[in-house]
């Protein structure tokens, strides 16, 4: 078995407590309960405590129902909003683990695994998490074990006062129904006078899978551990993470920078093992109220440094911190490690060495600092594309995105180039006078002014993209008599098509 520990919540009453906490349940002692129609009648759907006692139960018609209870209030069921009541308490449930587990209609997992030293131990995080509902006004029952199946069945079909010495022995004496079966399978074993785990568990493997299918052994191997369970987190777990609790809420800017930099330091020792640095990282500060604020910061080279992430952490809180708007405080708070990539550990010197030049960390830094301040869609970095059209053969991107493999563009052997400094977007039309059609031209207007070709360097034929129907285009390099040179072009060719040829000037060299 191994160290994994589970908690199962239990709701049982998620959707008439919903709606009693919205005020649309009857406010005198009447029963309450849900119904939708299924197989052509109107069955309950959810039903609550007093209803529960009073011996209605799901599945039972409404008319039974009301047979039975004629003061039964009763009013159509809602899944919709049943299941984003149970997401929003997934939601407050991850200020104790962040892996939370979604197990709808009415159930959630949660793996504690290394969390309940946090709250003082296994039984006081139980205790907490099914009080703390209760005065939400959800009624609970939760369980703890080393699989989420036995968790499940302890949470459902056992009593909570009974204690777990093994889960094993604790499980054998439980109905079948705490094995998770569905309603025909559970009656399958029934009529086989199979009705409790231990029956399962002690009956022929070959001959039982032969007549009652393989679920119930997949269940009940599940459940002791000995086939593995794939359970999907209702959002990604984090690769590494860090959480304190308060006896106090918190209050203050300072304390939550405090708070920030000994998350951070519980952080790095954990990456340290792992050789690793953060990319990307959430600080979650959960509220008293209910309500969780994140603060990320994302950077260009993975940090362990507990001094540079502070630095980012203390620009994002100081322009966070103005909307935060808690004013009952926050009762925790967690960082998670969202994205972390190797670091590379380089010698260092013996001597200190003045550089001539910012060093890529240095230049890593001011990055980081600028995003954190500015935005990480304002600071950006220059990104060269393999496009023919000069246009598109360039552009920008955020500098804390993750950075391409550009290839180094060496310059040309006679030290002339090809492709001006500066480039107009769009290119600009001119008047052009040309010896031939297809000839460089003599002398174009632009800006209202007549220029004189002296010199003129090409064509360089560049064709258009067929899927977006661009024309073919040929660039000359030219010169005027004043030395000024320009890159000009001439869009399509002339019998290609209808249209006559256009120039363009497209650039302007130093």
């Amino acid at each position: 078995m191994s160290d994994t520990r589970w908690l199962a919540l239990y709701l049982p009453h998620i959707s008439t407590d919903r709606l009693i906490r919205a005020g649309r349940a009857p406010s005198d002692d009447r029963p309450f309960a849900v119904y939708a129609k299924e197989k052509g009648a109107f069955q309950l759907k959810g039903v609550d405590a007093r209803a529960s006692k009073l011996g209605l139960n799901l599945a039972m018609s409404l008319a039974d129902a009301r047979a039975m209870q004629p003061t039964l209030e009763a009013v159509e069921a809602e899944p919709e909003e049943d299941a984003r009541a149970l997401d929003n308490i997934a939601a407050w449930c991850e200020r104790f683990t962040p892996i939370v587990v979604l197990d709808p209609p009415e159930g959630l997992f949660l793996d504690i695994s290394g969390c309940a030293h946090l709250f003082d131990g296994e039984e006081s995080l139980r205790a907490e998490i099914v009080t703390r509902l209760r005065a939400q006004g959800f009624g609970a029952r939760a369980a703890i074990a080393s699989t989420p199946g036995a968790a499940w069945a302890f949470a459902r079909h056992r009593k909570m006062r009974a204690p777990i010495d093994d889960d094993a022995k604790s499980l054998a004496a439980l109905p079948i129904e705490a094995l998770r079966l569905d309603g025909d399978a559970s009656a399958l074993m029934r009529r086989l006078g199979l009705k409790t785990v231990s029956q399962i568990a002690a009956a022929p493997r070959s001959s039982f899978t032969a007549r009652a299918g393989e679920r119930a052994m997949l269940r009940l191997d599940q459940a002791l551990g000995r086939a593995a369970e794939v359970l999907t987190p209702r959002r990604p777990a984090p690769m590494v993470f860090a959480l304190r609790r308060f006896l106090e809420p918190i209050f203050t800017l300072d304390v939550i920078l405090q708070v920030t930099e000994d998350l951070c330091g519980d952080a790095a020792e954990k990456l340290e093992r792992r050789g690793a640095g953060i990319v990307y990282a959430e600080l979650v500060l959960f509220g008293v109220d209910g309500r969780d604020r994140v603060v990320a910061v994302n950077v260009s080279r993975p940090l362990r440094e507990v001094k540079p992430l502070m630095r980012l952490f203390r620009e994002k809180l100081s322009i966070a911190a103005e909307n935060f708007d808690a004013q009952f405080g926050f009762e925790a708070a967690r960082l998670d490690v969202v994205r972390l990539a190797p670091i590379e550990e380089r010698a260092r010197t013996l001597v200190s060495v003045e550089e001539a030049a910012a060093s890529s960390e240095q230049i890593g830094g001011i990055i980081d600092i600028l995003s954190s301040r500015l935005g990480a869609k304002r600071v950006v970095r220059p990104n060269l594309h393999d496009e023919h059209a000069p246009e598109r053969a360039s552009g920008w991107r955020a500098a804390l995105g993750k950075s391409d493999d550009m290839k180094a563009v060496r310059p040309p052997a006679d030290g002339v180039l090809r492709r001006p400094v500066r480039l107009f977007s769009p290119a600009q039309i001119i008047e052009v006078m040309a010896s031939v059609p297809d000839g460089p031209p003599i002398r174009f207007r632009w800006r209202r002014v007549m220029r004189d070709v002296v010199r003129a360097e090409g064509p360089e034929r560049i064709s258009g993209d067929w899927q977006r129907h661009e024309m073919t285009r040929d660039y000359y390099r030219v010169e005027d008599r004043h030395g000024r040179r320009y890159w000009l072009y001439r869009e399509g060719l002339y019998g290609e098509s209808e249209a006559i040829p256009r120039w363009f000037v497209h650039g302007l060299f130093a």
